[in-house]
Formats: structure tokens, sequence, C-alpha cells
């Protein structure tokens, strides 16, 4: 035979492996042009927000968004069939894969279409969990038109594979394969790339498209691409048309006159645990506690600062993250506060811009943001922080009101102190080897360096606290102190350490002090949440007559509690929480649900209770446009 010429296939009936990688090709890229075609229905490519931009975006991102999910679900066929003299479980399981992928994506379109947001893992523990039929009642009728696309699709994907088959003839594919997959890599790779470009550029055109994309993972590089000299931006452009938003927020234009204008100074402490409020470790704070209201069962709306924040800022749970960093709406309270006449402190010793606080709650009024000079230390930036809020107090002219804002760092691992500062306890790290960190580590040494942290950003509180006395507002001036979120040191026994890894009172319960002008001390048992602190400011504090559902789903922590247990919306990086009384609801991004009791174990029932999932299911959709 001429080495020359290609080599025939070992047998007509059994392709070979270029060749059955080929028809798994062409069954992914049809794959993805209907799921394009399904995606489609709910992108405004006529009327897009981002204009031409958006639409240029678009036609570049989205092919190798959808390409990339069609590989993933054609990814188990290859690994049943590649290799099998026989194509059938090759077939079989592509068709149920694909037909699964592309049923999965025409229920998202629709709940898209409804509620403004992509299936997730308890919208799809709702629908199959049955908590939906509350929402959506579904006739019989509905339900065999349901099973009759079901079929439709499944049906067309097996007539797609069969014609597939047909039209692949026996020769080496070896070539168009490689070639296919180089090119879809480099799309796939173009849109990311586009992606971290505009979005280090503040191109809300852009950052606004993200919405329309079934669970997209867009990347961000702020700050590798201000290495690469690529210009970030401080501003963004406004959104070209508020009809074509995916929010309804606020639901109705706010009406706020407040007569009295009490300044307000907000001080959150970056990880804060909720026990580490007592007399020998937050002095300052402590004595305010004795004069305030303290709230002992206090929980932020997520265990990372991403979500903390943004629960506080906005009186809304974290899965509005998104869409308010899509569209760059800041938080109604700071318009409120602009439309009053107040001056704005707003300091970060850490960057506002990391997380995207100057593109959410900041967003109009990012110009405003302070952060602390990058070559201070830590402990020294917090310092500067209080330094300058304290001299901006003070020469805040007579007759201005103020809002303050101090987001302190110092108490973020690995706990940061000044050079000599005593330990409040011993023995205490040096410093904290997260290597080290396991089920068998004796916590005691970074205990008391945390505490010892905790204890320097209190001392740093206790000044602020002092220039309200010195300048004379302390009787005007609504104070609060909290923290993002808790910090665990393997507290239940489960190897949890730090944040962002459970939902449990160890990384979601946090000090609370709230300190209203002439009004008596207390302490309130009831179950609070930093959803409530905006509510509550908005009206007693600025006079909003609004019922709190037109910007909020938190509730009034001044009025008497309700009588009905509450339930708790809290998010993470990779998960959702519904928190009822001690008793958590996990949900995975794989749609899995898990109770868990206080100690984080699973209970004994697991099905999540519909009234709490009907409650979650109302604030996720209470500020989306139907």
């Amino acid at each position: 035979m001429n080495p020359a010429m290609p080599a025939p296939p070992s047998s007509p009936s059994t392709p070979s492996r270029w060749q059955r990688l080929a028809w798994a090709s062409v069954m992914t890229a049809v794959g993805a042009v209907l799921a394009i075609g399904i995606s489609a229905v709910n992108i405004p490519w006529t009327a897009n927000p981002g204009g031409t931009i958006g639409k240029l975006y678009l036609t570049l991102a989205v092919p190798g968004h959808f390409l990339a999910f069609g590989a993933l679900a054609m990814l188990p066929a290859l690994l049943v069939g590649l290799w099998t003299r026989s194509t059938r479980p090759l077939t079989i399981t592509a068709v149920v894969m694909q037909g699964a992928w592309l049923c999965l994506l025409l229920v998202d379109a629709k709940v898209f279409a409804l509620y403004r947001f992509h299936l997730n893992a308890m919208v799809l523990n709702m629908v199959f969990g049955g908590a939906l039929q509350d929402q959506v009642s579904l006739s019989w009728s509905n339900w065999l038109q349901i099973a009759g696309v079901v079929a439709a699709v499944f049906t067309a994907q097996a007539l797609l594979a069969w014609g597939c088959w047909r039209l692949l003839t026996p020769r080496p594919y070896r070539r168009w394969v490689l070639a296919g997959w180089t090119a879809a890599v480099v799309l796939m790779a173009a849109g990311q790339i586009a992606t971290a470009y505009y979005d280090a550029r503040g191109e809300r055109a852009v950052v606004s498209q993200w919405a329309y994309l079934p669970w997209a993972q867009p990347i961000t590089a702020k700050r590798q691409m201000r290495a690469m000299g690529v210009p970030v931006a401080d501003r963004v452009a406004a959104l070209t048309d508020p009809k074509l938003s995916e929010l309804a927020y606020p639901s109705a234009p706010l009406r706020c006159q407040s007569h009295q204008r009490p300044n307000v100074l907000v001080v959150v402490l970056e990880s804060l645990r909720a026990d580490a409020l007592d007399p020998r470790t937050m002095p300052g704070t402590w004595a305010l506690a004795q004069r305030s209201q303290v709230y002992d069962h206090h929980y932020s709306t997520g265990n990372a600062t991403r979500f903390g924040l943004f629960g506080l800022l906005y009186g809304l749970p974290g899965g509005y993250w998104q869409p308010m960093l899509a569209e760059q709406r800041g938080s109604v309270l700071f318009d409120v506060l602009k439309q009053q006449g107040y001056a704005l402190y707003l300091h970060g010793s850490a960057p506002l811009y990391s997380p995207e606080f100057d593109r959410t709650a900041f967003a109009d009024v990012r110009e405003l943001l302070q952060t602390a000079p990058a070559a201070l230390s830590v402990a020294e930036r917090d310092r500067h922080v209080v330094d300058t809020l304290r001299a901006e107090i003070s020469s805040t002219p007579a007759g201005t009101p103020w809002f303050g804002f101090a987001f302190l760092d110092a108490t973020h691992a690995p706990y940061h102190l000044p050079e000599g500062y005593p330990a409040l306890d011993t023995p205490m790290a040096a410093d904290i080897d997260f290597l080290a960190l396991d089920q068998g580590h004796d916590a005691t040494p970074e205990r008391n360096r945390y505490r010892t942290a905790v204890h320097y950003a209190d001392s740093l509180v206790s000044q602020l606290l002092q220039s309200l006395h010195e300048a004379g507002v302390e009787d005007n001036t609504i104070v609060l102190v909290t923290g993002d979120h808790a910090e665990e040191f393997n507290d239940l026994g489960l190897n949890y350490w730090g944040h962002n890894g459970n939902f449990s009172d160890h990384q979601l319960q946090v000090p609370f002090v709230l300190h209203w002008p002439a009004m008596a001390a207390s302490r309130q048992a009831r179950t609070s949440s930093h959803e409530d602190w905006v509510p509550t400011l908005m009206r007693h504090g600025l006079g909003c007559e609004n019922p709190l559902e037109d910007f909020s789903t938190g509730q009034d922590l001044l009025a008497p509690a309700p009588p009905a247990p509450r339930s708790l919306l809290v998010e993470s990086w990779s998960q959702r929480g519904i928190r009822q009384g001690p008793d958590t609801y996990v949900f995975d991004k794989f749609g899995n649900s898990t109770a868990l009791g206080p100690d984080y174990l699973p209970l004994p029932v697991q099905q999540p209770d519909t009234a709490g999932l009907r409650e979650a299911w109302d604030e996720l959709t209470r500020f989306r446009r139907h």
C-alpha cells in the first residue's frame, strides 16, 4: 500500500475513533445551534440595552458559550462509547444527554421569560419537589404539552443522530475534527477575553449582556488588565433604556422626607463573630451596647463579604448581586441620602472595587469612595480610615447631615496587628499557617490572634465614637457596629475554617449593635438579618413613607417582631441556603438539597419546608420584571 494514501477504516461496520469523534462533533455543533435558538427568544437582539457593542459582544460570546456547554453534555457519551466496538452506547448516551440538555434549556428559557433569572439549584428543587405549584399552577393539558415537547426533543435528537451517521462516510476525519475544535476553542477563549477586557473597562453595554446567558461564568481580571495597561474605568455608562432592565427596583417611586436628618455612622468589621462582643474583646463596642439596641440573633445575608455587605447596603438577599452588577444599579439608600443633602464619607481599608461594590451598592456615588493607601500595612490602613473619617466628622459644617461608612479589614485572616500590639491571650499565633489547619489542629493560638485583632479594631471604633462626643453630635447620630460575616475555627468539628464554607451560626451570626438616639437600651431576641438595616434606617431615619416591600425584603427592626417564624435566605459563592430556626436547607449548583441541623449534620427528614421555599421564591423574584 502506498504510505501516502490514508488507511481505510478497519471495518465498514465499525467506524474508527476519528469517525466517532467527527460524529460527536457534528452532534455537538448542531446541538449548540439549537441551544442558541432556544435561548435567543429572551435576548433583545433588536432593542438591546447595550446598543451595537452589546450586540457584537453577544455575537462573539453566545456561540462559544453554548459550544462549551454542548461539549460538556457530549463528554459522557464519548467516555461511554469511544472505545467500544459498537456505536450504540455512544449514540444512545449522546441522544439522552443532548436531549436532556435541550429540555433543560427550554425550562430555563421559560423561567427567565417569567422571572428574569435563570434556573438555579433552589428553583430546580422547587420545580421537581412540588413547591413551585403554589406559585405556578399547571393544568393537565399543560403537562400534556410539556410531555409532547419532551418527546419531540428526544425524537429530533434520535433522527439527528441517525442522519449524522448517514452523513459520515468511511474516510479519515482527524484533520477536520482537530481544525473544528481548534476553531471552537479559539471562539470560546475570544469570548472570555472580551468579557475580561470589557469588564475591566467598566463597559456596562457588555456587562449587562451576561444576564441573558444561562449559567454564565464570566472571567474578571481587573488587576491583570490594569497591569497590562488597560484603562480600568471608574465610571460606567447608565442604562440606555430602563424599560429593558430585568429589575423592577424599587417597585414604586420612593416618598422620603426627614425633618430631623440624623447623622449615620456605620462601622463594619471584617469576619466579626457574634461571640466576639464581650467586655474584654470589644470593650468600646460593649460600652456602646449598654446604651443601644443589641440584636442577639442577627445573621449576615452571606458567608462572604460580597453577599454580606450586599444585604446590609441594599436590604436585599445576595441573589440579586449579579443583575445589580450587570446593570450598575446602586442602592436606593444613597439616592435618598443625596436627595436629602447628606455629606457622604465612604471608606474602605480594602479596595471597594473588589468585590465590585463600586459597581453595585455605591454605583451612583463611586466618585466618593476612599480606599486607604495600599503602601500601608492592613492595620495601618484601618487606622488611616478611622483618622480620615474622624477629620471629616469634625469638619462637617453645622446643619449638614452626614453618612459615614467604615469597612475595617484587620480582622480578616491572617488577623493583622500593629507592630508590638500586646496579645489579648496566649499562646497567640505569630502568623496563620493555613496548611496546618486541619481536623486535629488546636485552634487556640489562631483564635487568640483573631480576638487580639478584634480588640485592635475595637479600639479604632472607640476613637470614632469619641469623635462624635468631641464634635457634639452624639445625640443626633445613629450608630451601627456589625460584621460582614462571621469566622469559624473548626467550631463544628467538621474541619471548617474561616468563612465561605457553610451556613452555620459560626460563619453567619454577627454582632449587631444599633444605637438610636433617645431610644432606651434593650436586648432583642428576635431573628434579624442584614436585610433589615436599610428598611429600618429609611423608614425611621430618612422618613420614607413607602411600604418596605417597595424597596426591600427586610423587616423594620424598630417595630414589633412578626409572630410567624422567619426564614432567612443566605448566599455563598457556590451554594444558597434557607435558614429556618436552627436548621438550614442547602442547595448546591446541581439542584441537590440537603437539610442540616445546628451541628451541620443531615437531618432525618430531608424534604425542604414548602413555606420556606415560597418565602425565598418571593424574595428572589419581588424586584425582577415578570
